[in-house]
This record gives structure tokens, sequence and C-alpha cells, in this order.
């Protein structure tokens, strides 16, 4: 339960006002019935994030939670200073 609370609540906080959600506003506002844009968007969101979380799972299972841990975090970095720099 830890766990499925731990994600809801960072991904929540993450998907704020990124594109998808701009996405599923204009949904519901178009279909103008939000219960099936909000099942929609959640089951396209649970079938994105599926093969990520297994993948996850799988890497670390091999690979030290410590390496994964700098290797997101250089990824990051490059990424952070690509974007300023552009």
């Amino acid at each position: 339960m830890e766990a499925f609370l731990a994600s809801t609540g960072i991904v929540a906080l993450a998907e704020m006002g990124d594109k998808t959600q701009v996405a599923t506003v204009m949904l519901a506002a178009r279909f103008n019935a939000w219960a099936p844009v909000v099942a929609g968007t959640t089951l396209g969101m649970m079938l994105a994030n599926t093969p990520v979380v297994w993948f996850g799972d799988r890497i670390t299972r091999k690979v030290p939670i410590k390496l994964v841990h700098t290797i997101g975090a250089v990824i990051f970095l490059v990424l952070d200073l690509l974007a300023v720099l552009h």
C-alpha cells in the first residue's frame, strides 16, 4: 500500500500542467463527459507506464540501485544542461 500511495502522489504532482493533463481537460470539454475521459486517460497512462515499471524492476534485480540512481541523475543533469543551453 505504501508503494501505491507514494507512486500515486509523486505521479500526480509530476503530471500537473503537462501536455497530458491539458489534453485530458480538452477531451473532457469536447465530449462533456468527464468520467469516461478520466477512465480513458487513466487506462492510457497505465498502458504507457506498465512496460517501464516492469523494465525498471528487471534492471534493479541485476544492477545495484545506487548505480541506477547515479545513471538517472546523470541523464537528468545532461537534459537540464541541454535545456539551459538551448
